[in-house]
């Protein structure tokens, strides 16, 4: 929070681009209490409108991603990278919701050992978060998947709702899954 209060100072060049870099073990040994607020991000923006911000989170709980992401933050790209924790569907969602203005790029990677299987974000819900950040985020030119589980009807659905402004679609093999009544039909 201080940072951000020091570089929206009007004495300061306009920042085009910043990259934040949060990491589980960081968190364990600092509160996320000195974390900027959305007045700060505020701020920041009046001072350099053209600011764009890249987050890398590198085994980050839900709860915290939840506190880290104000609505103010310019997010153009984030990348999620866990070997312990899974993002979940709602952290997926509020980003497709906050920042669909913005974002360009977004790269979930899960390397959970896990022999049930990788982490389904719909979480049997009607509407993948997915999917829908790949209808809200209209600017969005990167999707990388890799860990999670990616129906192929949705998989479909992305493609077609971002067309050929999606530049780059990468998605593991074992990450995909069909329904029965689709593997039945091929």
């Amino acid at each position: 929070a201080e940072m951000a209060r020091v570089l929206a100072d009007s004495n300061h060049v306009p920042l085009h681009r910043l990259s934040l870099l949060v990491h589980s073990v960081s968190i364990l040994h600092k509160s996320l209490d000195g974390m900027p607020e959305d007045e700060n991000w505020k701020a920041l923006t009046r001072n350099s409108a053209n600011l764009r911000v890249y987050i890398m989170a590198f085994d980050v709980k839900s709860d915290d991603m939840l506190r880290i992401l104000k609505p103010s933050i310019p997010l153009e790209r984030i990348h999620f990278d866990s070997y312990v924790t899974c993002v979940s569907g709602a952290v997926v969602d509020l980003i497709s919701r906050q920042y669909d203005k913005f974002l360009t790029h977004f790269i979930l990677m899960n390397d959970v050992i896990d022999m049930s299987g990788f982490p389904d974000l719909s979480d049997n819900r009607n509407e993948d978060p997915l999917v829908l950040l790949a209808w809200r985020c209209t600017r969005l030119s990167l999707l990388a998947i890799h860990g999670y589980t990616v129906w192929a009807h949705n998989l479909i659905a992305i493609a077609r709702l971002r067309g050929s402004d999606l530049k780059v679609l990468e998605v593991t093999e074992e990450s995909i899954d069909f329904d029965q009544g689709e593997l039945a039909d091929q």
